[in-house]
């Protein structure tokens, strides 16, 4: 399957999990996705229509056989004065030309020698390609993109719930010592009721969470082609993506044009338009081939074709046809007007692609700045809800506050989490978008 299946392979344990990097997730996906598998295709089919293009003005050879066998000979009435001048004028006699049965055998050879479409349509069929081909990495890329944010969203739903465990767990012990609290006569019903409905609480929630890691899980392996029945696990976490970043570089990478994928594509759209206008131009020029054509007849009354000792009557044809356009009542003419406006049109798409993409440059790079703030932002709301929570909680286990506020306060520190990490994932994703305006998917 290649060396990337070969290191996915490798990262299998012996439970049969594959743990997949991300690296390792973008490269199986460009090779086993749908998407990508059919660019290559196209590409491939682009590359035969090249050669069935030049060969259109490659020599042309065709052979054909025939024969017939006259069951009944046709009759022709010739007048009796042919054979017998005393006969009257008005008399005919039955004559029956031709023999039973009749064979040939042809063979012809075509070559053109100029045709204004012919040139064209060669230069057409090598920016076809070309299309084809840029069509080809635009699939690559869009493949990394999708499975980079799915592989993302895997990260934070597993992030969260991992948060959400280690947070259970610590509300269990509070819940514990809340009941010995209450045994002993020291808290109220509610207070050990209150934290009760925290942890089943948080026990939905993990459950939900555990059937969405499982969901994203199956739609990663439908986007990058793995069996469905193949258990996968990710071998990085977020803070390994968090860590490799360099933030200022990312900003102060400079935008080139001409590497974008998007804009090679209009600007061999735009190509293919001018070969098109090109193409409808040379309608007006006339085409000339040459052909030459040999054939052998036999004619006999019995079917003995293969009999050395009977004839075969050869005829040859050497020729140059030349087709001149002469009038078509203006119908080329509005051909003509007609692909030019196309390509003027391209020229205006091309343009308008090169301003949405200088746009989205711009955009990307401010969300990217935006991500950046709002990450770091959320890390210290999570630092400051921590805090609050942990003076809370020895509170509450003094007895100086209910147990609904710390539920409160818990809540609280558990949104901070979740937004840091959403903050996170948003900030990736972020990357990712920066990443592929600038070409480096």
């Amino acid at each position: 399957m290649g060396q990337s299946n070969s290191s996915v392979e490798q990262g299998k344990s012996k439970t049969g999990i594959l743990s997949l990097s991300l690296k390792e997730v973008r490269e199986y996906a460009v090779k086993h996705s749908t998407a990508t598998k059919n660019a290559r295709l196209d590409v491939s089919m682009a590359q035969k229509k090249i050669w069935e293009t030049t060969a259109a003005g490659l020599p042309q050879i065709s052979a054909k056989i025939s024969y017939m066998n006259n069951l009944q000979i046709p009759t022709t009435l010739i007048p009796a004065k042919f054979i017998d001048p005393d006969a009257a004028d008005d008399e005919y006699i039955g004559v029956k030309f031709g023999t039973q049965h009749n064979a040939s055998g042809e063979i012809t050879a075509n070559q053109l020698i100029f045709s204004g479409s012919y040139i064209v349509a060669l230069q057409a069929s090598k920016i076809y390609l070309r299309l084809s081909q840029n069509q080809s990495i635009k699939s690559e890329i869009d493949v990394k993109e999708t499975v980079t944010n799915t592989y993302y969203l895997i990260l934070l739903a597993e992030d969260n719930k991992r948060t959400l465990e280690g947070n259970l767990e610590n509300l269990k012990k509070t819940l514990f010592e809340t009941q010995e609290l209450l045994k002993a006569g020291f808290a109220e019903d509610t207070d050990a009721d209150q934290v009760h409905l925290a942890v089943l609480d948080l026990e939905n929630a993990i459950q939900s969470i555990k059937y969405q890691v499982d969901i994203t899980y199956n739609l990663l392996k439908f986007q990058v082609g793995f069996d469905m029945n193949q258990e996968i696990r990710l071998s990085e976490t977020l803070d390994d993506f968090i860590d490799q970043i360099d933030t200022q570089e990312m900003i102060n990478s400079p935008f080139n044009l001409f590497s974008h994928i998007d804009y090679r594509s209009m600007d061999t759209l735009e190509k293919s338009m001018g070969l098109l206008y090109k193409r409808q131009k040379t309608e007006f020029l006339p085409t000339i081939s040459a052909f030459i054509s040999h054939s052998q007849s036999a004619m006999r009354e019995s079917f003995n074709f293969f009999s050395g000792s009977e004839k075969w009557f050869p005829s040859t044809m050497i020729g140059v046809n030349i087709g001149i356009p002469v009038f078509s009542s203006g119908m080329r003419l509005a051909q003509v007007a007609q692909a030019r406006m196309e390509w003027e049109k391209s020229k205006n798409n091309k343009q308008q692609v090169e301003n949405g993409l200088k746009l989205e440059y711009l955009q990307a790079k401010s969300t990217f700045e935006a991500t950046l703030d709002k990450s770091r932002n959320t890390e210290k709301n999570v630092e400051l809800a921590k805090r609050i929570y942990e003076k809370t909680l020895s509170k509450y286990s003094s007895g100086v506050v209910s147990s609904l506020e710390l539920t409160q306060i818990h809540n609280q520190y558990l949104t901070a989490e979740s937004n840091h990490t959403r903050a996170l994932v948003d900030f990736l994703n972020a990357k990712t978008r920066l990443d592929k305006i600038l070409n480096r998917l």
